[in-house]
């Protein structure tokens, strides 16, 4: 299931809490050990540098689009032509299957292309009604789109400081729903999306969803 050049996404773990995410991929295996690249900070670009010792939740998507987590432990830092780290490699019982369910969905209205793979067909060029991990769903004001066809698309996601990123992803049409006389409701899924896109994703309906939260409190 894990194999050499995966990518993987690390979180440190203290006591209950999880904590900063983190980037990294697969450099090799054994029987009982894993060994990853010095995991990166995906928002500064940053190396972290372990202790031995430090807790660890580690995910990563199969190659069947399969969410997995699991915990290990930081056991030392090893070179091996360059620097690694070295984790406990889990047993099939301590893999964790995230359902795609189990995605934070949050309404929003996030600026969106989505292209035909068929290019004589004009785009639909709209925007989000919500999104999560696992897909999108979009305003149209018609059936412009087949169930089961694919589409190219483009989000625009905001980050902090007037910032914003553009994300790229391949997703298929579910279903459409009637919202109103002249309005419906395309629901996506997302078929093929890099890695670090849908972190990006994730951690923008984390941050949306806390949010909304502080501003229900205040």
């Amino acid at each position: 299931m894990l194999s050499v050049g995966k990518k993987l996404s690390i979180e440190t773990v203290k006591g209950e809490q999880i904590e900063g995410k983190l980037h990294s991929k697969v450099f090799d295996l054994t029987n009982d050990h894993i060994f990853i690249d010095y995991p990166v900070n995906q928002q500064t670009g940053r190396t972290h540098y372990f202790i031995e010792n430090t807790k660890v939740r580690v995910s990563f998507v199969s190659d069947h689009e399969v969410v997995f987590q699991f915990y290990s432990e930081v056991k030392r830092r090893k070179w091996q032509g360059m620097a690694v780290l070295e984790l406990d490699y889990p047993h099939k019982d301590e893999l964790m299957k995230i359902q795609r369910r189990e995605y934070v969905r949050v309404n929003t209205n996030l600026d969106i292309a989505l292209h035909p793979l068929d290019e004589e067909r004009e785009p639909l060029i709209s925007y989000t009604l919500d999104i999560s991990g696992g897909g999108i769903a979009v305003k149209a004001h018609d059936i412009k789109f087949n169930e089961g066809e694919e589409l190219d698309m483009m989000i625009v996601l905001p980050l902090e400081a007037n910032q914003y990123i553009y994300l790229n992803a391949i997703g298929e049409v579910i279903r459409y729903s009637q919202m109103d006389g002249s309005s419906w409701k395309l629901s996506i899924k997302f078929n093929s999306i890099d890695d670090e896109k849908r972190e990006a994703i994730i951690k923008f309906c984390f941050d949306h969803q806390l949010q909304r939260r502080r501003k229900l409190k205040s």
